[in-house]
């Protein structure tokens, strides 16, 4: 599998809902939750060794890859295959990662299809930082249908309990700010005003820019720190967007200066919520640049085209489902060309195989 393909494959996770058979009045995505612990993950690390970091990081693409390939099991489900045989759950894991390297370009595959291991203390927080994103999501729906995930709730409440790990409580004081943001993202839908055959979230598009960020910056060998660097960009790039809404970018450039008049706006707010709290203003203040000036410098250069790649797949999503609107079409077009021109890398191969797999000729 190319890597066109393969990120083609990723954009499942748009359409793989989490607590799929109860109702909802937010549905979340795996895309949704896998962002939601990115972002968690980039601030509560954000004192340790970028290398670390970068790799912490890392694992949560490796632990979506099944996700990508398996079709939709509800964790109740899983949990109960477990029980009665743990091992078989573990070989369908396994056999999907085998099936994946045996299909993946080798060098990709030798890259991202590799588990980093950690000391016990920063396991038990990458295992409270997931737990306290799934309680998230049960507490919100909980609200309307208390008989679906008062239950889950009480269970996942019980298992953060028992994790023992230093600054605990400042752990979950930040993810739960920060949670409060992120969860306005998953409510917001991209190209909101036209018909969508497949949606897609700010969080969920998100999570997509990180991933080709990150195998973009793979496939040219950029160091940890310069992978970082992308990797925080990518996760940060749209945060602003909590507090304004999705502006599209031909709206913001349809008058001189009214972009700039944006930009100021998203600042004031971002400044506004993280002087609201001490714990995020300690934690923001390192990550400014990658907030207010995301297509900056080097790492900008990967995370925008990460941006639009994105949402060419996105276009090509509805193109190839049967969306009629030619809007997707003329998006596609215009956007292959502003990649081929700001991309730091050549990727008219990745290009040409998400146009080949449309179902039509663009």
């Amino acid at each position: 599998m190319s890597y066109g393909n393969f990120l083609i494959e990723s954009a499942n996770l748009f359409t793989v809902f989490r607590w799929n058979n109860t109702p909802a009045i937010i549905r979340f995505t795996e895309s949704d939750n896998i962002y939601n612990t990115l972002l968690l993950s980039l601030f509560i690390f954000s004192d340790e060794d970028k290398t670390k970091v970068v790799n912490i990081l890392h694992n949560k693409i490796y632990e979506a890859i099944p996700k990508i390939i398996l079709s939709d099991i509800s964790l109740e489900t899983k949990n109960q295959i477990e029980k009665k045989g743990k091992d078989i759950w573990e070989k369908t894991i396994d056999q999907t990662y085998k099936e994946l390297e045996n299909t993946l370009d080798i060098n990709l595959s030798e890259k991202l299809l590799v588990k980093y291991e950690f000391d016990e203390e920063t396991q038990n927080i990458i295992r409270l930082i997931n737990l306290l994103a799934s309680k998230k999501e049960a507490l919100i729906n909980e609200r309307v249908f208390p008989e679906y995930y008062e239950e889950p709730r009480l269970k996942n409440e019980k298992k953060i309990q028992k994790i023992n790990v230093k600054d605990k409580e400042m752990i979950e004081e930040l993810a739960d700010e920060l949670l409060k943001i992120s969860c306005r993202l998953v409510t917001m839908i991209r190209w909101n005003k036209n018909h969508r055959n497949i949606k897609s979230s700010v969080s969920s598009h998100s999570f997509l820019v990180f991933l080709i960020a990150y195998i973009l910056a793979l496939s040219v060998n950029l160091d940890k720190n310069e992978i970082y660097e992308i990797m925080a960009c990518a996760i940060l790039h749209d945060l602003p967007e909590a507090f304004t809404g999705d502006v599209i970018s031909p709206t913001k450039r349809k008058v001189e200066g009214l972009e700039e008049i944006i930009s100021e706006i998203e600042k004031e707010f971002v400044q506004e919520w993280y002087n609201s709290k001490l714990i995020l203003r300690e934690k923001t203040l390192k990550f400014e640049k990658y907030i207010y000036y995301p297509f900056n410098d080097n790492y900008g250069k990967f995370v925008r085209t990460a941006d639009l790649l994105a949402a060419l797949i996105e276009c090509y999503l509805e193109i190839s489902t049967g969306n009629q609107n030619s809007y997707f079409v003329n998006s596609f077009k215009k956007l292959k060309e502003e990649i081929n021109d700001i991309s730091p890398l050549d990727v008219s191969e990745i290009l040409k195989e998400i146009e080949d797999s449309s179902s039509i000729h663009l």
